[in-house]
């Protein structure tokens, strides 16, 4: 499998602009990692690797299989796939797309070529016709072998080292998000910057974060049920209350709720820094 992390451009330099450039390892992580959150909030605790295991078993080589169809349509590229491939079924039928788009979406609902060949006599559609586009779809399904030899133990293990430390900020005043986001990317973290309750916990779903500040007054969402929903759900991550009132509200509510430390406004920047300097090294120990 080609290092999902570099995109070879001469090699993608047939491919239109307006074409999305994807990689399936980088796109399977965030499908297991839904998966994992999903699943985690029926538990009501965090299921770690298993989880991930789990889709790994049960969808991976469908998850392949179908990103292949969409190369083959020339829908997205799939930089792990062949150069040559992309658009094949578009440019060989071009002139009858809809009968190329008919026969994928029918595989994808779970037909069998014989389905196909039936649903085309019932149908006077054109059988040779047909039965090409399913040649295709088979003799190149093999070259998508390469790109899927990758087991459960790899799977698990390349989630972890794609995993760049990452902080969320959640706080309605845009100066400070513009200052922490400044703070952490020094310190050689991601931050992810939102403005609401809501919009945090659309985040939490699709990436995994290693450190959450969070507003107490935020519009919509109050903090602490941001806070309390992240404890709920299995986050070990700190996740620290910022306040320009710290006063105002009762310390031991703030813990309850799940915040594992508090800071007040204006902050303590190299209180602050540390705390990013650790949780860094302890990504990076991990």
């Amino acid at each position: 499998m080609k290092d999902a992390g570099k995109i070879n451009e001469p090699y993608m330099s047939d491919v239109p602009p307006d074409v999305p450039r994807l990689t399936l390892f980088e796109e399977a992580i965030k499908e297991a990692h839904r998966h994992k959150w999903i699943e985690s909030e029926k538990a009501g605790r965090d299921l770690g690797d298993s989880i991930i295991r789990e889709w790994h078993k049960d969808y991976w080589r469908t998850f392949c299989r179908e990103r292949w169809i969409e190369h083959l349509q020339g829908v997205n590229f799939w930089v792990e796939l062949d150069n040559d491939d992309f658009g094949l079924l578009n440019r060989k039928f071009h002139d009858n797309t809809s009968l190329v788009n008919r026969i994928v979406d029918m595989l994808k609902s779970g037909g069998e070529n014989l389905d196909v060949i039936q649903w085309a006599v019932e149908h006077d559609e054109n059988v040779d016709e047909v039965i090409e586009v399913l040649k295709i779809l088979d003799i190149n399904s093999r070259r998508l072998a390469p790109a899927i030899a990758i087991d459960e133990q790899e799977f698990v293990d390349g989630m972890k080292a794609r995993h760049n430390p990452r902080a969320l900020v959640v706080d309605d005043d845009a100066d400070t998000r513009e200052m922490l986001y400044g703070l952490f990317a020094t310190e050689g973290m991601e931050c992810i910057a939102v403005e609401s309750g809501e919009e945090a916990l659309e985040e939490v779903q699709n990436r995994r974060f290693d450190l959450f500040l969070v507003d107490i007054m935020l519009p919509g969402k109050h903090g602490a049920e941001v806070a309390w929903y992240l404890h709920r759900h299995g986050v070990t991550a700190p996740i620290l209350a910022i306040s320009a009132v710290l006063d105002a509200w009762n310390e031991d509510d703030l813990y309850d709720c799940g915040f594992t430390q508090l800071m007040g406004k204006p902050f303590d920047l190299e209180k602050l820094r540390k705390v990013a300097q650790k949780v860094v090294a302890e990504v990076h120990e991990n």
